[in-house]
């Protein structure tokens, strides 16, 4: 009895050997498996209004010519164009104490008021708009002045961007305040501009239909495609499974959406329905940013270079044979090009000064070894 259960104890440890050991062996993962792998596994999804926005929902501005008063010795050194928009100011104010032909105050008469200045005012509306009586930042710019430090901007009427247009669509007034001590020239009065129309932004067409902008960094046809398979999914889900297809792609860049009937009267909630649409955050992290002035280079994770040899002040870098670098060796695999980035923390072990790794960057492009696009900022 004790020897038939050696033998039913040692055959069950050989099972688990064998079963250990033919786990092992299926976790033995290729190269190529791993990859797709490790690209999959940072893949996660995202709500829609993380990539696009809906047009005809942008942001625009108003803007006009204004007069700040009550400075201290900054304002304009030539007064007339100043004493003529005072003059005008004054006019439509309602004052006829002047001695023009309608009661209007003409320059010359104004030639003693000083510790004035013209400015140009400009007060951005926000993508949704703004209605009547809601009141706003505006910001003010000297034309003239070598400072608007303790003035006060008087009523300043703010037209929008078309010339053309002459329609007021807001009122300027109030304090100024320095945006920078060192830019006296520049400020902004806090809520002193005073919508006096309202401003809407429509976002649907005549037909029924919405279009959608791909925000920059994610403009890409992999992105739009992937945006309307998850559109399409979305209202086949509404529609409980009918084959419904209210998105295509125009570009790269622009989606159409139909609205579906059962929203044509509802479309902001429709809107709110479809901006929580999950979309795969699948694109390559494959993007280069570059700051000259700040010495800044950001690298995407997945930016990768060809084969090459590099050689900076005595040092030699090389990614086609890591063994052959010189101090330093670079992360790479025989069947993939060498990442971007791991050359970068060679180089950065190595104390070389990020202006240098950004020249060196820079000429890996230019030999079009640089798997990826370098965007530059200021």
């Amino acid at each position: 009895m004790n020897t038939q259960m050696t033998r039913q104890l040692a055959s069950l440890i050989i099972f688990a050997l064998l079963v250990l050991l033919g786990t092992s062996v299926e976790a033995q993962v290729s190269p190529t498996q791993y990859s797709s792998i490790d690209s999959q596994r940072f893949q996660i999804n995202r709500p829609l209004s993380d990539f696009v926005r809906v047009k005809g929902q942008e942001g625009n501005y108003l803007q006009g010519i204004g007069l700040v008063v009550g400075l201290k010795g900054t304002g304009d050194s030539d007064l007339t164009p100043t004493h003529r928009a005072l003059s005008l100011m004054l006019k439509h104010m309602g004052n006829n104490s002047g001695s023009g032909p309608g009661g209007e105050y003409l320059p010359e008469e104004l030639k003693n008021i000083k510790n004035m200045a013209l400015v140009l005012v400009r007060a951005n509306i926000p993508a949704e708009g703004a209605e009547e009586g809601d009141f706003i930042d505006c910001e003010v710019s000297s034309l003239g002045a070598k400072s608007l430090a303790g003035g006060t901007l008087a009523i300043s009427t703010l037209q929008g961007p078309n010339p053309h247009d002459k329609t007021v669509w807001a009122l300027a007034s109030g304090p100024v305040e320095l945006a920078k001590k060192d830019i006296p020239t520049r400020g902004y009065v806090m809520k002193g501009c005073r919508i006096e129309q309202t401003i809407r932004n429509p976002f649907v067409t005549q037909d029924g239909k919405i279009f959608l902008v791909i925000n920059e960094g994610h403009k890409d046809w992999r992105m739009a495609q992937e945006i309307v398979f998850g559109v399409n999914n979305l209202e086949q889900n509404i529609n409980r499974g009918t084959s419904g297809q209210i998105a295509k792609a125009i570009d790269q860049k622009t989606i159409e959406i139909t609205i579906p009937p059962q929203y044509k009267e509802e479309p902001v909630f429709f809107v709110s329905i479809l901006m929580e649409t999950p979309i795969v955050d699948s694109l390559m992290n494959n993007k280069v940013v570059i700051n000259r002035n700040q010495g800044l280079i950001v690298i995407g994770s997945d930016v990768e270079i060809g084969p090459v040899v590099i050689n900076h002040n005595g040092i030699k870098v090389e990614t086609a044979n890591p063994e052959a670098s010189k101090f330093v060796t670079v992360d790479t695999q025989k069947q993939y090009a060498t990442r971007l980035k791991d050359l970068e923390d060679a180089l950065t072990t190595l104390k070389v000064p990020a202006t240098d790794i950004i020249d060196i960057v820079e000429a890996l492009h230019h030999q079009g070894k640089v798997y990826g696009e370098l965007i530059y900022v200021n």
